[in-house]
C-alpha cells in the first residue's frame, strides 16, 4: 500500500471519528465478545517475533492503529496512562501498516506519551479481526477471549476501557 493510500486512509478514519460517524462503543463490529480473537503474527520494534496465539496467561488490551490515524495518536497516550494503572494487564499496540521501524519509532516520539509493547504487521489485520475503521481497541481476558470492541478515539470508549480494567485484571 502507498504512502498517499495509507494517508488517505487515515485522512477518512479520522473524518468519520471527527463526525460522530464511527462507531460507538457497544456495536458488534469487530470479533463479538465471546468469541476467541484471531490469531496473528508480527515483530516488535526491536526485532522479536509475535504470535497472539502464543501470548495466553495474561488478559491484554489490544489496539491497532496506523501511524498516519490523527485519533490514533490522540488515544495512544490514554492507552499509555492505562497501562501504568494496571499493570496486570498487558497492552500492545499493533501497527495495521506494512511500516518500516523508523517510521513507526519516529511516530511515537511525537507522543507526549506512547506505549511500549508495539507490533509490526505486514497488514491485512482489518480482514482478520473485522474492525471498521481506526483506532479500534479489543479487551481480552487471559485465554485471549474477546470481552469487549472499542471502534474509534471517543472520551466513552476511554471510559468503559477504564472501567472494565480492574475486572480483566482480576482486582
Amino acid at each position: 500500500m502507498s504512502k498517499l493510500t495509507r494517508m488517505k486512509m487515515g485522512l477518512l478514519s479520522g473524518v468519520l471519528c471527527l463526525a460522530g460517524l464511527a462507531p460507538a462503543w457497544g456495536d458488534t463490529m469487530g470479533v463479538p465478545p465471546g468469541q476467541p480473537a484471531p490469531n496473528f503474527i508480527g515483530r516488535t520494534l526491536d526485532g522479536q517475533a509475535y504470535r497472539l496465539k502464543a501470548d495466553v496467561g495474561r488478559p491484554k488490551v489490544i489496539n491497532f492503529f496506523a501511524i498516519t490515524c490523527r485519533p490514533c495518536a490522540q488515544e495512544m497516550p490514554e492507552l499509555a496512562a492505562l497501562a501504568r494503572q494496571f499493570p496486570g494487564v498487558e497492552f500492545i499496540s499493533v501497527n495495521t501498516a506494512d511500516d518500516d521501524p523508523a517510521s513507526v519509532k519516529k511516530f511515537l516520539a511525537t507522543l507526549p506519551a506512547a506505549p511500549t509493547n508495539i507490533v509490526l504487521t505486514s497488514g491485512g489485520l482489518q480482514e482478520i479481526i473485522h474492525y471498521p475503521g481506526l483506532p479500534h481497541t479489543l479487551a481480552l481476558d487471559r485465554d485471549n477471549v474477546v470481552q469487549a470492541n472499542f471502534s474509534g478515539y471517543t472520551p466513552d470508549n476511554i471510559r468503559h476501557l477504564r472501567a472494565m480494567l480492574p475486572a480483566l485484571a482480576g482486582h
